[in-house]
């Protein structure tokens, strides 16, 4: 897969994300006011018109990213950095996912620790009668 593919693949999937995320932000706009109802009305199954606005403007936002030279430049030369880098086996990312889950119950575990200590400490110097 050539870099431009996969730059041109990310676009795509980024623009898709987009519309999906203003499809929401719209339909919570556009339905908190009375006038504009009508923009949350669905036109073909879930489809609404938040749908349609919101997926165009990711689509048009993501065309205007891939026409423009210097972002296209750099989208692609991130792409071929992106080749150099030796990605970790996946016995190595097991070893250090395990390694991150240990030291995170340690961590918990000293914490908590930590907190019933204080808890003890401050109730005895609160009332010392206890």
């Amino acid at each position: 897969m050539t870099n431009t593919r996969l730059v041109a693949i990310g676009y795509v999937l980024l623009a898709l994300a987009a519309g999906l995320f203003l499809e929401h932000v719209l339909f919570l706009a556009f339905g908190a006011f009375g006038a504009t109802q009508p923009l949350t009305r669905e036109l073909a199954g879930a489809w609404t018109w938040c749908t349609f606005i919101g997926l165009g403007l990711a689509a048009a936002a993501a065309l205007w990213l891939w026409l423009t030279p210097k972002t296209h430049d750099v989208s692609l030369e991130i792409a071929a950095e992106l080749r150099k880098v030796s990605w970790p086996s996946f016995p190595e990312t097991r070893a250090a996912t395990i390694a991150v889950i240990v030291a995170s119950v340690i961590a918990a575990v000293l914490l908590g620790l930590f907190d019933v200590l204080w808890q003890f400490v401050t109730d005895k110097i609160q009332n010392p009668t206890l």
